[in-house]
């Protein structure tokens, strides 16, 4: 069994394997990891999602009635379902969940990663500063900064008792974090830089579609198959209220990509532009799309039904990225400023027709890239697939006086 701890690709597949009915052996063989790992993870990483605090939810037998302060009860103890003592342990996949009262315990993958990580950090995040030399530095940065004006640096370098307590760096680390009196914002110079925060809730839709095809799984699957074809697929879209965006679909070893027009988050739009390639291409299509790694936005989320054609004959390997890590498809990603040349951010994409996006493409791949040792992407992809392809997919030749990556090639309209 391997030492090494869990990791994302462990957790989605686990979680996968759970929702799919398979038994703690089976996720044992699949994870490589010992059943008491599977456990411990289980139950460690999980989260609860509490019930309604009453008698009748109690499993205190108590001979009177305990008064509720606030809708609390000091000596209030949930039911816990008989469901936990055997795998998986959660309500994973509980058909009665939506209906049952008790206490509940759910493993989602990305709680689990987010969980395991505060669990590493927390131990280690500690101060060996005593209280007493906290209170004074604290007196310290409220006469220097809030009353004063002054920024941290300048109260640092004039100040003995903060250099002989600590580096400037914490002390500023400790601001951030709330530990002083003095908030960030009343450090001077704390609007002049963007920080970034992250409120969005994480989630991957659809789990399942992930067992065995995780980012691990694709490198595992292409590391020792240097001559596989692989083709990377992301979306680029507008304006939050637009109802079109584009598929753009990057083959990394010649820099090449051409995009097709679908439905904004729609995985139906996908799979339906993604089969009439396959139609218009025939047997060619197996032949180039070998191996295709996909984005985990939910326009993928049946992505990986395209791993097998209409009569269920396989014909492609389908694999998707971490979530929300863009460095796992760097080639694609990077393809991108040539359309936002185009397309800046924040214009809508409506306007756009599948004839227009075509064009977009037709001069993007007939730009010289010195990644290429001055060739085209489009002169590149010819020498591999033909001009088949390039009829097939409807990317023309540009000579090269005539690229143009400007708004006015495709007239975009605010």
């Amino acid at each position: 069994m391997s030492k090494t701890r869990l990791k994302l690709d462990d957790r989605i597949n686990l979680q996968a394997a759970i929702n799919k009915n398979y038994s703690l052996e089976e996720c044992s063989v699949l994870l490589k990891k010992s059943r008491s790992t599977i456990y411990r993870e289980i139950v460690n990483n999980s989260y609860y999602k509490q019930c309604r605090h009453s008698c009748s939810h109690c499993a205190n037998s108590c001979s009177t009635k305990k008064l509720f302060i606030n809708g609390e009860c000091r000596d209030f103890r949930a039911y816990k379902c008989e469901r936990w003592k055997k795998f998986p342990y959660t309500c994973n996949g509980c058909e009665h969940c939506q209906f049952c009262t008790n206490l509940k315990r759910y493993y989602d993958c990305i709680e689990a990663e987010e969980t395991s990580k505060r669990n590493r950090i927390q131990p280690r995040v500690y101060s060996n500063i005593s209280n007493e030399d906290m209170h004074a530095m604290d007196e310290e940065l409220i006469h220097g900064i809030r009353d004063n004006g002054q920024s941290l640096h300048h109260l640092y370098v004039s100040s003995n008792l903060l250099q002989l307590t600590c580096c400037e760096r914490t002390i500023r680390r400790y601001i951030y974090k709330g530990y002083m009196t003095v908030k960030a914002h009343e450090l001077p110079r704390y609007v002049r830089y963007s920080h970034k925060y992250d409120y969005t809730k994480k989630k991957i839709v659809n789990v399942e579609r992930m067992l065995g095809r995780t980012y691990s799984d694709f490198f595992n699957y292409v590391k020792d198959k240097p001559w596989m074809k692989v083709w990377e697929y992301d979306s680029v879209v507008g304006k939050i209220d637009d109802k079109k965006a584009i598929l753009t679909i990057t083959f990394p070893e010649t820099r090449f990509q051409f995009g097709l027009l679908i439905t904004k988050e729609s995985a139906r739009s996908v799979n339906a532009k993604i089969r009439n390639l396959q139609a218009r291409l025939q047997n060619l299509y197996s032949q180039i799309f070998e191996v295709n790694l996909s984005d985990n936005g939910v326009e993928f989320a049946r992505f990986h039904e395209l791993e097998v054609d209409e009569y269920g004959e396989f014909i492609a390997k389908v694999f998707f990225t971490n979530p929300y890590k863009a460095t796992d498809k760097p080639h694609c990603e990077r393809n991108h400023e040539f359309i936002r040349y185009i397309i800046p951010k924040g214009l809508s994409l409506d306007f756009l027709t599948q004839e227009k996006v075509n064009l977009m493409f037709s001069h993007i791949n007939s730009y010289v890239r010195a990644s290429n040792k001055n060739k085209t992407p489009y002169e590149l992809t010819v020498e591999l697939f033909g001009e088949e392809f390039m009829n097939a997919i409807g990317i023309k030749r540009i000579n090269a006086k005539d690229v143009c990556l400007k708004q006015s090639l495709i007239r975009t309209k605010k």
